[in-house]
């Protein structure tokens, strides 16, 4: 045997020491997440486990296993947003005038077309707001025909709950924090939306009168996504052709909005954690972070072209653009995959492998032991400490980010009651 190898299989087998989770909240790319050239239009989330994600290209995916696997469904050509009631019933969102609005009542596996939509009928929906198990609104769209409708009935009737050309020319996104209550976003302008300002406007008569809550005096600019961190915090991107762009934020649940100026970007998705930590991206760019309220910004480090961001609770949430990014406490991702027992201890090859910058880690347990899996470079340093706890019988995975790691081969140990197991890894960069 090679002395290096020697070398580095005692220095494994020696080691010992505990290794502790890392609890620091961070985003992090989900592995297998399919992936775009240039970005998925939205997503939804039930909880940490079940979600959607749609393309504009027709591709729906859906996950039950917190993005291990992703089934692609039907296909709905021009797709823009979805949401869901339960984990059976939702609503999806598209830009194409003949068919904007579609329904299931399988989890996403198949989608019918609703076709009893009052008149003036959509011509596309832009944003979707569930509100509770049974009540959503809708909007669109960005081009033009600013409408908004809203149902009580997860989706199989609608009413027409804006259409008001003297208030908004183009409406993209809206959000409603109760079923009378809530806000809709888009530009005004007489002529084209690309001149147009961006304008916010709000009711509590659900729907049947409409105040403009703040309007921008710039041209060329139009609200673009909403996101409220608090019932009394939120923000709104702002989506401009050129120039410094801003964003608006509210303190008081959207009755008043301060525009803040951002930066010379083509700004998209906007998701704020608390009043001081946020995140901004871009239609065809890197995604930007702030910790003191937007009056600074840097870049994130992770995400291109992110156009939604969905908080599931202060440790949980999830954004999507060219992938699926995951916020949470345990960047690792430990996931039980199954708890059926299986026959014996087993660890399998990472996947994908070779990888860049995450990969899956999969391993069976076959009764109650403390599991411990271990990352360690090619001279037998640890690296990362995936997994340091009692488990109990079932299939997991982890998930390991070597983002902050150099290309090389690394190799990860599992150990549990006794048994051992050593596989290699490939990181490319």
């Amino acid at each position: 045997m090679n002395l290096k190898i020697l070398i580095f299989y005692l220095l494994i087998f020696s080691f010992a020491g505990s290794v502790l989770h890392s609890q620091t909240l961070s985003w992090r790319a989900v592995p297998n997440s399919p992936l775009s050239s240039s970005r998925f239009e939205d997503m939804f989330f039930l909880n940490e486990n079940t979600g959607w994600i749609v393309h504009y290209d027709g591709r729906t995916f859906r996950t039950t296993n917190g993005g291990i696997n992703w089934i692609l469904s039907q296909n709905i050509p021009l797709n823009r947003s979805v949401g869901f009631f339960n984990s059976q019933e939702g609503i999806l969102g598209t830009l194409d005038s003949s068919k904007p609005l579609f329904r299931t009542t399988n989890g996403g596996i198949n989608w019918i077309q609703i076709t009893n939509l009052p008149n003036p009928s959509p011509k596309g929906i832009c944003g979707i707001s569930i509100v509770n198990e049974t009540t959503a609104t809708v909007s669109g769209t960005y081009y033009g025909f600013a409408r908004a409708y809203k149902t009580t009935d997860k989706g199989i009737s609608w009413n027409i709950i804006f259409n008001d050309t003297s208030k908004a020319r183009s409406l993209i996104d809206n959000y409603f924090w109760s079923p009378d209550s809530g806000l809709i976003a888009g530009g005004y302008n007489i002529s084209s939306f690309e001149n147009g300002n961006a304008v916010v406007l709000m009711t509590t008569n659900g729907g049947v009168s409409w105040n403009t809550v703040h309007s921008t005096a710039r041209t060329g600019e139009w609200c673009w996504k909403i996101n409220f961190y608090s019932s009394a915090g939120g923000v709104i991107s702002i989506e401009r052709n050129s120039g410094l762009s801003y964003f608006l934020k509210t303190t008081n649940g959207g009755l008043n909005w301060t525009e803040k100026p951002f930066l010379n970007y083509d700004q998209e998705g906007i998701g704020f954690l608390n009043e001081n930590t946020g995140w901004i991206g871009g239609w065809t760019g890197p995604t930007y972070r702030t910790t003191n309220g937007g009056s600074n910004w840097s870049l994130a480090g992770w995400g291109m072209n992110v156009n939604r961001f969905r908080f599931l609770s202060d440790t949980l949430a999830y954004a999507v653009g060219d992938r699926v990014y995951k916020y949470s406490r345990n960047p690792v991702g430990i996931n039980i995959v199954s708890s059926e027992i299986p026959a014996n201890f087993e660890l399998d090859q990472n996947f994908p492998n070779p990888f860049n910058p995450v990969t899956v880690i999969s391993y069976k347990i076959s009764e109650v032991a403390f599991v411990r899996l271990t990352v360690y470079d090619i001279l037998g340093n640890e690296i990362s400490g995936l997994v340091n706890e009692k488990q109990n019988p079932g299939s997991y995975s982890a998930v390991f980010d070597g983002s902050n790691s150099a290309a090389g081969v690394y190799f990860y140990k599992l150990e549990a009651d006794g048994f051992s197991d050593i596989k290699k890894m490939v990181l490319i960069k």
